[in-house]
């Protein structure tokens, strides 16, 4: 499997213990949640390839799906529905019986940390043979590039027609690819012009209470953002479903 885990120092700056409640792991998994509804079925069994410490995993679980995570590093702290997560774990490694009961992979802004990432696909549809749908969500836009993803080893941003490529190059038909955050667009647009493409690169996580709440309703005004306008305008990340050709 290409070799895509973050260190531990990469892993307390993405995943500070709470994290989960930021607003944009708020958004990002309400939007997850209501597209992956529209494809997948509610007996899907899932498994999240790159699952970090199980913030996806745990909200597709409490959506109703049989879903599991598996992770190539190893956090050590901060970790959501641990019984559900295999840590330290190759996807490729994971007992036959585990990987021919998988119906549907996801990938939550992982593919962009891959050189090839059709090749990598392709691979994970061999692996599990009876996996349907793949679903990712990948940062959008070159224009948008910062200090931020050459940290964190992106190879790049997508658009809606890369990612549709990389899809047909996979084996995969697109059924939906849509951005979101739209309104991280001009904002990154603006800290790029006025920054030199800066960008902070360690994560915060919200205290519990009011700094919480009002990460909650700011990330529940991104997800209504979604739904509301449409996936053509342009915005910070891209979320799309593929079914296997």
């Amino acid at each position: 499997m290409a070799r895509t885990e973050f260190d531990h120092d990469r892993f307390d700056e993405a995943y500070p213990p709470g994290i989960e409640r930021s607003w944009w792991h708020v958004a990002r998994n309400r939007t997850i949640v209501r597209v992956l509804k529209g494809h997948v079925p509610p007996n899907a069994s899932i498994l999240e390839i790159g699952c970090g410490t199980g913030i996806v995993t745990q909200q597709l679980r409490a959506a109703g799906w049989n879903a599991r995570g598996v992770e190539l590093g190893s956090p050590n702290s901060g970790l959501l529905v641990p019984e559900h997560l295999f840590l330290d774990t190759d996807a490729f490694d994971l007992p036959v019986e585990i990987r021919t009961g998988i119906d549907t992979l996801v990938l939550f802004d992982v593919i962009e940390h891959i050189r090839d990432a059709p090749a990598f696909i392709r691979a994970l549809l061999i692996a599990f043979p009876n996996a349907q749908r793949v679903a990712v969500t990948v940062p959008a836009r070159k224009e948008l590039w910062t200090t931020f993803d050459d940290h964190f080893g992106h190879f790049r941003r997508y658009t809606r027609p890369m990612l549709r490529n990389e899809f047909a190059a996979a084996g995969l038909s697109t059924e939906r690819v849509r951005y979101f955050f739209h309104a991280l667009y001009p904002a990154i647009a603006l800290n790029n012009l006025l920054r030199g493409r800066e960008r902070n690169i360690r994560f915060h996580a919200p205290d519990p209470g009011f700094t919480s709440t009002i990460n909650g309703i700011v990330g529940r005004l991104f997800a209504w953002e979604s739904r509301l306008l449409p996936g053509a305008l342009p915005g910070s990340s891209i979320i799309a479903v593929g079914r296997r050709t």
